[in-house]
């Protein structure tokens, strides 16, 4: 078999989980509907609003849980762990019938989301040829999407029990292909198993001479670091005296502290909350929860029906997009897409927002231009947001941190993911409500236009490097560019012909 196929195969199961996750997402919409049809249980505003969103409150827990897994049991055990609460989430929906049991449905998927966020692009990551990297980790957009339209489609078809049956299903084939799959190279060397690293590294990458080379240097990497962390403890007796407790506590915020100052930690960190934040307030998921009223305030339509047709080719174009925006991840390099695609994302915001107050003060007559070039406005947003922020969100959190701090600097990051999805979420109504949709579209593109800086300055090109690559730029090790390299081996070539 195949390194591509075995390193797709191991994906799959990530992919899956995630579509699973999708339906989670999508889920209530087709629960609420048909209670609400059908009279089954009676919700009020106040026990939807619960339903809805005690996803999140329970996702932070996961995502402190997530990284003590990882670090303990490896990623391939703690991405099995994950599926189980998403798996029991819908076994209580399929049982359950009242308020309660849908709340304790909600909170296993928070829990399974929590768990999943931090570990999904570091699999990838690290079971992943840098060549392919990018393209598996664009699927993620793809299988969330994905997992959203299948549950809104089986639940125009189905009751939402049997949705929930088959949207379980998601989390039980991925159980089967994570079981198949072997631990990751990249923690296995982090513990010291070299033995075990090479014999996985083998299976899921090859042995080639480039495959070789980076797992000598990740290899050489962690036994530099093993060395130093030898050094550092010195010849320290543990004590269990209170002292003794007191000290060990003191020596593991030193630690903790350490670890933040250095280049390779932080930098990183920053990058990755960047990325959370432009992804969230670019209109990830409030899009898909206020698509229509931003349609209606951009279109200057009173009825939601009336923009019914125009949001449906919003949702297509985001579907397409996702499909596309993996090949633009495999051609083009990181930076290109992320600065085109925000400075794009930031361009259209801006100007629906700029042609609407134009329109407020009577400066267009009426006529086609009014329709079609907010719509071609907002179709423009939605394409450049699509095709570069929301699949890089994934590339960029799974490639920037180093070894040593994978689960650390993972967890750090997407701990701000939750609290950004509440913010962005809660804050919408009330900032439509008050400036309106065009003075929120402002907001959002001067919060985009500030941490794109941020990230403009700090990022480096990750496109088609190895992960101890891309951490030794961080620590400030010059390193040639990939496609100099290339280049200076042609050359080569050509001169010993």
């Amino acid at each position: 078999m195949k390194p591509f196929i075995k390193q797709a195969f191991v994906v799959s199961g990530a992919a899956l989980n995630i579509a699973g996750h999708g339906c989670a997402h999508g889920f209530p919409a087709v629960l609420f509907a048909q209670l609400k049809t059908t009279g089954e249980v009676v919700l009020t505003d106040h026990d939807t609003s619960w339903i809805a969103s005690v996803v999140g409150a329970m996702g932070i827990v996961g995502n402190f849980i997530s990284p003590i897994l990882m670090t303990r049991f490896g990623r391939q055990k703690a991405h099995l762990i994950s599926t189980v609460p998403a798996l029991l989430g819908w076994i209580v929906f399929i049982l359950g019938k009242s308020v309660p049991a849908f709340l304790v449905a909600r909170l296993l998927h928070g829990l399974a989301l929590g768990l999943r966020t931090p570990l999904a692009a570091i699999l990838v990551a690290e079971y992943t040829d840098p060549k392919y990297r990018g393209a598996f980790l664009g699927t993620f957009a793809i299988s969330l999407g994905l997992g959203i339209f299948l549950s809104h489609l089986w639940g125009a078809h189905l009751t939402w029990k049997s949705t929930a049956i088959v949207c379980s299903m998601f989390p039980l084939i991925s159980m089967i292909i994570i079981s198949l799959s072997p631990e990751s190279p990249g923690w296995l060397v982090s513990k010291g198993k070299f033995g075990e690293a090479t014999k996985a590294f083998r299976w899921v990458r090859g042995d080639g001479p480039e495959q070789k080379e980076e797992l000598t240097a990740m290899i050489e990497a962690q036994t530099e670091e093993m060395k130093a962390e030898e050094r550092r403890r010195g010849d320290v007796v543990k004590r269990f005296s209170v002292k003794g407790i007191c000290k060990s506590i003191t020596d593991s915020l030193k630690e903790v502290l350490r670890i933040f100052k250095k280049k390779e930690f932080y930098k990183p960190a920053i990058i990755a909350i960047s990325m959370l934040i432009v992804f969230e307030f670019g209109g990830a998921h409030m899009v898909a929860a206020y698509g229509n009223i931003m349609l209606q305030a951009v279109l200057d339509k009173e009825d939601p029906n009336d923009v019914a047709w125009q949001f449906t080719v919003i949702d297509l174009l985001r579907t397409v997009c996702a499909f596309l925006a993996i090949f633009l991840l495999k051609y083009f390099k990181r930076r290109t897409i992320l600065f085109t695609s925000g400075a794009l994302t930031v361009l259209s915001l801006s100007s629906i927002s700029v042609f609407v107050y134009m329109r407020q003060a009577g400066l267009f007559p009426a006529g086609w231009i009014l329709d079609t070039v907010p719509m071609a406005l907002m179709i423009m947003y939605t394409v450049s947001f699509c095709l570069g922020l929301v699949p890089l969100n994934w590339v960029i959190c799974g490639e920037v941190f180093p070894l040593a701090y994978r689960s650390l600097g993972s967890t750090l990051s997407t701990s701000f993911l939750t609290p950004s999805f509440m913010v962005s979420m809660k804050t919408a109504p009330h900032l439509y409500s008050s400036v309106g949709v065009e003075g929120a579209f402002l907001v959002y593109s001067a919060t985009l236009t500030v941490f794109l800086l941020i990230m403009f300055a700090l990022l480096p090109e990750t496109k088609d490097r190895t992960l101890q690559d891309i951490e030794d730029s961080f620590k400030g090790k010059k390193t040639a560019d990939p496609e100099v390299q290339m280049t200076l081996i042609n050359k080569e070539k050509i001169v010993v012909k």
